[in-house]
């Protein structure tokens, strides 16, 4: 083979012998772009990788010690949220610390988001894997315009409001204007105190939201002697508790939870449970998270507070996502086995069927030289 090489060489004339060299000089240089570009790509894909396992050990410990709370307050009921819930030391230690966990695990997908923002444009399959877990959690904490839209609904259906057509966005808008009126009428983001109101003070509240119903459908106004009759029905309907922590904020929450780190192959990590409590005292974003567990009675599921149904389906994100970290870790340091298959085992128990396989054995091996 090498002789017919040379003899093929040998035959050609001058002219030939130059092009055949500038054929074989730009094969060679093509060869080495792709095969730079290659390696290169295999580089980026093992530092974004690398950034997921920076934050998947500290991650997954987060969110397990969020699934076990979670776990506690569905199975025994959560004596220390209850409404009247005695205010001694060791319930108010256990309801901010509750706080903190969730706090934490936002924290932590912060720090990671930022961390992997280096590398944006890289696609990794395992990476877009996490982040569809990642959004389903953040989705559990953040949509809930289904509530609103129900009261609107169930309003229209107590004052016998003829509506032939209405379209879900304005439904769905309906829903944001009539949070908005309620939050003129409380002095805070407690939505049963407006059962704490007076009579007079109800009746407007109801009187003002019904009129935004007819006027956004072409309807006559609601007489005040009607909601009278309907004041206290309306008022329950009204009243019912939810609680959405929504993307920008959990962004801001996670933002409020960092601090950098030097010297450490991390670049964040999350503040302690006492710089927490300081900072609380000052920071609006570490207490919007209290509204989702102030004042909750989990063993009373039923439309007037969403937010029992709302824990379950985290507690199910939560150990989703535990699932998908492990399963795509290969050195995984935090969660043992027993516990997860403890955790989602419960799961079951809430009805939340979408539940994820741990694999035990996978291992993910990114080689560049």
């Amino acid at each position: 083979m090498i002789k017919m090489l040379k003899d093929f060489v040998n035959q050609l004339t001058q002219p030939q012998a130059t092009l055949f060299a500038s054929i074989i000089s730009a094969l060679i240089a093509i060869t080495i772009i792709f095969i730079n570009r290659y390696f290169e790509k295999r580089k980026k894909n093992s530092e974004k990788y690398d950034a997921i396992k920076k934050y998947a050990n500290p991650l997954i410990l987060s969110l397990e010690q969020l699934a076990w709370r979670l776990k506690e307050i569905l199975e025994f009921k959560g004596a220390y949220l209850l409404p009247n819930a005695p205010e001694n030391g060791f319930f108010k230690y256990k309801f901010e610390s509750t706080v903190y966990r969730l706090c934490a695990t936002l924290g932590w997908i912060e720090a990671a988001k930022k961390e992997q923002s280096y590398f944006s444009g890289i696609k990794v399959r395992q990476h877009n894997d996490i982040q569809i877990a990642i959004k389903a959690f953040q989705k559990v904490l953040a949509d809930g315009s289904h509530v609103e839209v129900s009261i609107i609904d169930e309003l229209i259906k107590l004052y016998k409001i003829e509506i032939k057509i209405i379209s879900d966005n304005k439904r769905a808008l309906l829903g944001v204007k009539m949070e908005e009126i309620v939050f003129k009428y409380i002095p805070s983001n407690v939505k049963r105190n407006v059962n704490e109101l007076s009579v007079e003070k109800q009746i407007d509240l109801i009187k003002e939201i019904l009129d935004l119903i007819c006027l956004e459908t072409n309807q006559s106004q609601i007489d005040k002697t009607v909601i009278q009759e309907f004041r206290q029905t309306s008022i329950n309907e009204i009243s019912r508790e939810y609680c959405w922590i929504y993307r920008d904020w959990q962004n801001a929450i996670g933002e409020s939870m960092l601090k950098s780190i030097q010297n450490a192959n991390r670049r964040f990590d999350i503040i302690g449970f006492a710089e927490f409590e300081e900072l609380k005292a000052q920071n609006e974003w570490l207490s919007k998270p209290d509204a989702l567990f102030s004042a909750i009675d989990v063993s009373k599921e039923n439309r007037f507070d969403s937010r029992v149904s709302q824990l379950k389906q985290l507690f199910g994100a939560t150990s989703n996502l535990i699932v998908v970290l492990k399963n795509l870790i290969d050195k995984q340091e935090t969660i043992s086995q027993e516990s997860i298959d403890s955790l989602q085992k419960f799961n079951l128990t809430l009805g939340n069927t979408n539940r994820l396989k741990s694999k035990k054995r996978i291992k993910i091996k990114i080689k560049y030289e």
